[in-house]
């Protein structure tokens, strides 16, 4: 049986183990919506009741197909990456509404705070999800964010119910810090009442290789209520739900989720193009067009040595 925590706020339990799906939309490995449907019924069958998806991550029909006509609770978070414009967030809102095909939206945060959680930034879309929130349109308001101030920002912002922190054993991405002081910011906010889940425990799959550690530093951290790992295969969610689980994997499982079956991905829109991974690259895999980092897959060997180079960690195993 998966672990689950009780959230009161939605009066039901969630899975300490969620479905995030940025690696199957556009961004990313660009499945159909029949391949994510697929991952995502896997994923509820096997028992997960936590997805985690963005505005921008194009996956909402994705997620929509695959809960089609699925009978147990499921619980949806997704975001908005408006910033100042309220406007703009109020139309995220009613395309989550429409597109999920869900009333209300479970979960609604402010996509991707990168520094300190200020008004003059983040007022105007907050506003928007508290006013829905208000309406009974969502039911649960937050942000997410790479940076331990910004958590501490939200742990003590009386409006957030929800932070979503990038957190992973050796801390690789946050912008602002390291583990202990992340852990530190997280634990802040659990005592303060936030339902905390946490996202880049494999550093967007770049420690797939020692997923067992990465996983178990996360589960085993008791103020994280959950984590949501990005899959796109439904031999990637059999892996993950056992070992989530405590259940044996065959050996035949876990080769077919290894590592050789990744490639580098580079997201474009966290990509500054400063030319680190460039730098960093020993197989002149790597090269910056248009200002943007772009990858030779005949010569990446996946060797991962790029990555903890990005500072934004728009290089990821998927």
């Amino acid at each position: 049986m998966l672990e689950t925590r009780f959230i009161p706020r939605l009066n039901r339990p969630v899975t300490r183990l969620g479905l995030g799906a940025l690696p199957m939309g556009p961004l990313q490995r660009t499945l159909s919506v029949e391949e994510g449907a697929r991952v995502v019924r896997a994923a509820v069958e096997g028992g997960i009741t936590f997805i985690d998806t963005a505005t921008l991550y194009g996956t909402y029909e994705h997620i929509a197909r695959g809960l089609e006509g699925w009978p147990g609770a499921v619980t949806v978070s997704t975001k908005t990456h408006a910033r100042t414009d309220r406007a703009l967030a109020a139309q995220h809102i009613e395309t989550a509404l429409r597109e999920l095909g869900r009333e209300p939206i479970d979960i609604m945060l402010c996509h991707c705070a990168r520094g300190r959680f200020t008004e003059e930034e983040w007022g105007p879309s907050l506003e928007a999800l508290v006013a829905a929130r208000d309406k009974g349109l969502i039911r649960m308001v937050g942000m997410s964010t790479h940076t331990v101030a910004g958590v501490l920002d939200a742990a003590r912002h009386p409006e957030m119910d929800v932070i979503h922190p990038l957190i992973n054993i050796k801390g690789m991405g946050i912008v602002d810090g390291g583990v202990e002081e992340m852990l530190a910011a997280i634990r802040e906010a659990h005592a303060a009442g936030k339902f905390v889940y946490a996202m880049k425990a494999l550093a967007g799959g770049n420690f797939v290789p020692d997923r067992e550690a990465a996983l178990s530093f996360i589960f085993n951290t008791p103020e994280i209520d959950a984590v949501v790992v990005g899959m796109v295969t439904p031999l990637e969610v059999e892996w993950n739900l056992r070992f989530a689980a405590g259940r044996p994997i065959p050996a035949d499982l876990a080769r077919d989720t290894a590592l050789n079956t990744k490639r580098l991905s580079l997201v474009a829109l966290a990509c500054e193009g400063c030319g680190e991974c460039v730098e960093h690259c020993e197989n002149n895999a790597l090269s910056i067009v248009d200002g943007k980092a772009v990858v030779d897959h005949e010569r990446c060997i996946l060797c991962g040595y790029c990555a903890p180079h990005c500072s934004r960690l728009a290089i990821r195993m998927v």
